[in-house]
């Protein structure tokens, strides 16, 4: 069987198509990992903006930690895929921690620089907040 030019093309085409698909998935993991991915960005969005929640409401005159979550902020700031509220407890009159389940590991880059606070293992997590200060930045979400 002879080859001609334009079936050449189509051939050398069609596997760069393919080469580059493949290519895509193995730098992203595929779906369901970018999908774990996202969960957890999600989880720690609902940590930032809870720990914010909690740190405007110390600063009131007057006011102290709670010694539990409301049960709206508990359905507010809920685990994205499971929805089990995050864990919250006190460890002094003004440190508090939050923790949650992470289903990735964050990268690299994620652990040092502007997010580092936000760094996680795969796992059980808890990060620790002091209510008179500030919450550290929290990564933006592109969705």
């Amino acid at each position: 069987m002879r080859v001609n030019r334009d079936s050449l093309a189509v051939i050398l085409a069609t596997a760069a198509v393919l080469t580059v698909v493949s290519l895509g998935f193995w730098k992203t993991h595929g779906p369901n990992a970018q999908r774990l991915i996202r969960g957890d960005e999600k989880r720690i969005q609902n940590l930032s903006q809870l720990a914010n929640e909690i740190n405007a409401q110390y600063r009131q005159p007057g006011s102290l930690l709670p010694h539990e979550l409301s049960d709206i902020q508990k359905a507010r700031y809920a685990d994205p895929v499971t929805r089990q509220p995050l864990e919250y407890s006190t460890k002094t009159p003004s440190q508090y921690t939050l923790c949650s389940v992470f289903s990735t590991s964050s990268t690299k880059e994620e652990k040092t620089g502007m997010y580092a606070f936000w760094g996680h293992p795969s796992g059980h997590k808890c990060f620790e907040f002091n209510a008179p200060e500030q919450v550290p930045q929290a990564p933006y979400l592109y969705y």
